[in-house]
């Protein structure tokens, strides 16, 4: 994922830099890990691969703490660092997918009307997304989740909607529906592809199609935290649904 840098030594320090703040991470250090982190996003200022991962990374650390000011200063700073990757390389997929994700990671921090403005980005950056690289699966699942929002979203948000997109968007549960399958057939053991899929097909009523989805969540191993998360409530659905 990372390209190449200009000499072994500055591929060296990067790479030294993500083993340090691996050690950090493991012993729940997050500010430890965060300095560690925003120091190697000053020499990667302009190679795009390299601030994908650091994007990644501050997303990762989220996890690892429960202090609202330092979740949303991650979501922040992982924003910021996917904005700059989108700005070194326009072309890359990757960029344009982090970006996406970095939108709707600070999304859980924002208003009503601002969480919209995010969504618009969130739809556009996933299209460019799977538009530079159709087998980018985070792209499809974001556009799952977003034609599921828009679709089932409540008045006061669809006041927000017609002012921040000039009207209502189209978005449907079908187009949710069919969103997650696209990024199921690019990553099938991606577990929250199935979570999202099965979130539609339990809005839909069609619960024999949801338990399904819901059982591949719980068989499958977990490949990120987000997989690890949507693994635990996919077990807890199950057993409230009796399986």
């Amino acid at each position: 994922m990372m390209a190449p840098h200009s000499s072994e030594a500055e591929d060296y320090s990067f790479s030294n830099s993500l083993a340090q703040a691996a050690v950090a991470e493991k012993n729940l250090d997050v500010p430890g890990a965060l300095k560690i982190y925003n120091n190697a996003a000053l020499t990667e200022s302009t190679n795009s691969a390299g601030l994908c991962v650091l994007a990644r990374k501050y997303c990762d650390l989220m996890y690892l703490t429960k202090s609202t000011d330092v979740l949303e200063d991650l979501a922040r700073r992982a924003l910021d660092c996917s904005l700059e990757a989108v700005k070194a390389d326009s072309n890359n997929a990757t960029a344009h997918a982090c970006v996406a994700v970095c939108y709707a990671k600070n999304s859980e921090f924002a208003d009503v009307k601002t969480k919209i403005t995010y969504s618009r980005q969130i739809k556009i950056e996933a299209e460019k997304t799977v538009a530079l690289d159709p087998k980018q699966d985070i792209g499809y699942y974001l556009l799952g989740r977003w034609n599921y929002g828009v679709a089932n979203m409540g008045m006061v948000s669809r006041a927000f909607v017609r002012l921040v997109y000039g009207g209502l968007p189209a978005a449907s549960n079908e187009e949710a529906v069919a969103e997650y399958k696209k990024a199921i057939e690019v990553t099938p053991d991606r577990i929250i592809n199935h979570a999202g899929l099965a979130e539609v097909y339990e809005t839909m009523g069609e619960e024999k199609l949801e338990i399904a989805e819901l059982k591949k969540c719980r068989d499958l191993k977990p490949i990120s935290f987000e997989d690890r998360d949507a693994q635990r409530d996919a077990i807890k659905k199950l057993a409230a649904l009796g399986q």
